[in-house]
């Protein structure tokens, strides 16, 4: 069956795409910037340090390009300027590609498919195809990837914790509901029949969600609420009242086969450890492997001020041990979590032994890989080079 109002569903979707990716930059304003105090890490260690005016001038740039988008009665290939500067950023400091972005870029790449005056042309109703698929991979993979020990035992409670003690003990238990809802929104909202069961599913869920992680629950991880509203928005215009097709008509276009293989099967080698965590929807799920890195009172003494102050990743643990909590601390200064891969850590590292913290004062240490059916994770020291 065809798709109803595409065009005037598109440019809904253009805004909200706009809005979403502009509210997502605005609460973690730090990670795009060169001058904060958490390092900045460069996908490949010999890339070099992106210069702090030109940071700036691309950051302006980057903002600058969505806004056009939003505002563009056709802005037509002027839709891939925000993903391709986003990732020219990110070739600096990989830490910015975090999931929204990965999944706000791939489908402003959709939104450059769309023939404007021709909404109802085979490549705008692509375009629309395409931008579904993308939302029901983040939804299916994010489920998937929570249904693991690790968010049973410790996730799942720490989410409930505003229900009180008693009640998370009772509702503990039924934890694979999280992960058969979130699953299942992604099932319902691709066939046609059953979307408007996916959607109230959607929705009552990010509602949870927002009260659970807002200020009146855990008020953390300020980030990822706008991004649980603005995917609902997304979601109800891209398939309410919508009995179209999503796969045949994303498959249709060149661009399309890529995107649905990067959300849709890609995400599955994350399992066995070769595709990225934060481009497999894997968040909140327990499994990102967090890193440390433990100093001495000597190294502690040679870290710059600025790594010092308000960084509430470090704590000391005895008089010569100090713990560098490596989350805590790009979550404090930059709102956003660090690229959560262990190639990440090292890098962390030297760039402590360039400002001056001798490389015998530190020792580094990461998660080793989740497993499926125990909440205990080791720990193993890495090698910094």
């Amino acid at each position: 069956m065809a798709v109803r109002n595409v065009g005037k569903r598109m440019l809904w979707a253009k805004w909200s795409l706009c809005a979403a990716f502009f509210s997502a930059m605005a609460v973690s304003a730090g990670l795009w910037t060169n001058g904060r105090a958490f390092p900045t890490i460069a996908v490949y260690p010999w890339v070099p340090d992106l210069p702090p005016a030109l940071c700036a001038f691309l950051a302006i740039a980057l903002v600058a390009s969505i806004l056009a988008v939003a505002f563009h009665p056709s802005p037509g290939l002027w839709a891939l300027a925000p993903p391709i500067i986003g990732c020219a950023m990110a070739l600096f400091d990989v830490s910015r590609m975090q999931p929204w972005f990965f999944q706000y870029g791939l489908m402003f790449v959709a939104l450059a498919l769309v023939r404007w005056d021709e909404p109802n042309s085979p490549r705008s109703r692509a375009a629309w195809a395409i931008c579904g698929s993308v939302v029901i991979g983040v939804y299916f993979w994010s489920g998937l990837q929570k249904a693991n020990a690790i968010f049973a035992d410790q996730v799942f409670p720490w989410l409930l914790h505003p229900l009180g003690e008693g009640l998370v003990a009772r509702l503990q238990p039924f934890w694979p509901v999280a992960p058969l809802v979130e699953t299942s929104v992604a099932i319902l909202l691709l066939l046609p029949r059953t979307r408007a069961w996916g959607l109230g599913l959607a929705i009552t869920m990010h509602a949870i969600v927002l009260l659970a992680l807002g200020p009146f629950g855990q008020n953390y991880d300020s980030i990822v609420w706008p991004w649980n509203f603005w995917i609902t928005v997304l979601a109800v215009i891209l398939f309410a009242r919508n009995p179209a097709g999503i796969l045949r008509l994303a498959w249709s276009e060149p661009l399309g086969k890529a995107i649905v293989v990067l959300v849709g099967v890609m995400p599955a080698l994350n399992f066995v450890g070769l595709w990225d965590g934060f481009l497999s929807a894997s968040f909140y799920s327990g499994k990102l492997r967090d890193g440390w890195i433990y100093l001495t009172a000597e190294g502690v003494r040679h870290l710059p001020r600025a790594y010092v102050d308000g960084n509430k990743g470090l704590a000391q643990e005895t008089t010569n041990r100090y713990r560098l909590d490596i989350l805590l601390w790009s979550m404090s200064n930059m709102n956003a979590p660090p690229y959560g891969e262990p190639r990440f850590y090292p890098g962390i590292v030297r760039r402590l032994e360039q400002a001056g913290v001798p490389a015998q004062d530190m020792t580094l240490v990461v998660q080793d890989p989740a497993s499926l059916t125990s909440s205990k994770r080791s720990v193993s020291t890495m090698p910094t080079r």
